[in-house]
């Protein structure tokens, strides 16, 4: 439930569950990391860390392809919980993501910046995708950003850690200084992510897989969403 104000008196709008999935949003083409951060819950992740096979990627792509068609999805996001520059083939996925998407179709993802290289971003240049960069690391993170600027892919930067906090629903042990109360995009709009190792699950919190609600492998488009476990703990408010 969540009450939505106009002159102060409240409208309580309930939203049906389950749904049906209307978008990929996400999908985690590495759970591995380069950073070992006490705010993040990637050092003492519960599942594996693995990279993203091709013919799993592909599947996943598949997805995002069926939710483009039917004007459901404008934007595909292929980070996760781990570091999307580390995977051996980012170039390449990068390619098959814009294949699969078509140009109108944002493709964006977040980046500590320790692996981004002149070179690497002329590669991905022709692909359009759209970079933030995280300032875990300042004195990694401002070159990669110069790097971004030059080419022309860089969306922004973020500071989360500091200035909107989360404890991952409750899986990290750190503070909150997000805002309170926000409705969660995830369950409003039926957007779901493709974990590393093929997984689909609910919310890109799900550090545990404790949301998953099928495979990749699944008939397509057959997917629903409704809330679950770390709900009860978000800084977010299901609608």
């Amino acid at each position: 439930m969540n009450a939505y104000y106009l002159e102060k008196e409240p409208v309580v709008v309930a939203t049906k569950y389950p749904k049906l999935v209307t978008a990929m949003h996400q999908i985690e083409i590495t759970s591995r990391c380069n950073l070992v951060c006490r705010y993040c819950p990637s050092p003492k992740l519960k599942r594996p860390k693995v990279d993203m096979d091709l013919a799993t990627y592909k599947r996943a792509l598949e997805w995002a392809t069926f939710y483009v068609s039917r004007g459901t999805m404008q934007e595909l996001n292929l980070a996760g919980i781990g570091e999307s520059t580390m995977h051996p083939d980012f170039v390449e996925y990068v390619r098959l993501a814009r294949d699969a998407v078509g140009s109108h179709t944002r493709i964006v993802l977040a980046t500590n910046g320790l692996l981004v290289t002149d070179e690497m971003a002329e590669a991905v240049q022709v692909y359009n995708p759209r970079f933030y960069v995280s300032l875990h690391r300042p004195e990694k993170a401002g070159p990669a950003i110069e790097i971004l600027k030059r080419y022309g892919l860089i969306d922004g930067v973020s500071g989360d850690p500091s200035y909107a906090a989360i404890e991952w629903a409750g899986q990290v042990e750190w503070f909150t200084s997000a805002a309170q109360g926000q409705t969660c995009d995830w369950m409003l709009n039926g957007w779901m992510m493709a974990m590393a190792d093929g997984r689909l699950t609910t919310c890109c919190l799900d550090a545990s897989g404790v949301g998953v609600i099928g495979h990749v492998d699944d008939p397509i488009g057959k997917a629903e969403i409704k809330p679950y476990e770390l709900c009860q703990k978000c800084h977010l408010v299901v609608p």
